[in-house]
């Protein structure tokens, strides 16, 4: 019976703290290079998984908002010199990319903040 319980509170444990959220982000970019850095740029703590669409501009990420929230992977993106539905980029990261990689500006979606 006691086996019984201790199985049963790991199992919780184990299902809570391995939640996953699937979302999408509107990620501006234009070739392969800004693919890969878009990539990179959300490859942290937290994040599972993140495959950036060349063709759509979308973001597809699988990650755990108990490591980290969809707002700081967005900081991220921005960091990186990429306008994003959150944040537009930081001005030195975008004119530091690659002449090929200066996409059309977007403007955050003001209601999400």
């Amino acid at each position: 019976m006691k086996t019984l319980f201790l199985t049963s509170i790991l199992a919780l444990l184990f299902h809570t703290s391995s939640a996953q959220v699937n979302a999408q982000l509107s990620v501006a970019g234009n070739c392969d290079m800004c693919k890969k850095r878009i990539e990179t740029a959300v490859d942290m703590k937290g994040v599972k998984q993140g495959t950036w669409d060349k063709n759509t501009h979308v973001l597809s990420l699988n990650y755990n908002p108990q490591k980290v929230s969809l707002e700081q992977i967005a900081e991220e993106l921005s960091k990186a010199g990429h306008d994003n539905s959150i944040y537009r980029a930081d001005s030195a990261a975008y004119s530091k990319l690659h002449d090929c990689c200066h996409y059309e500006r977007i403007q955050p979606d003001t209601k999400r903040k």
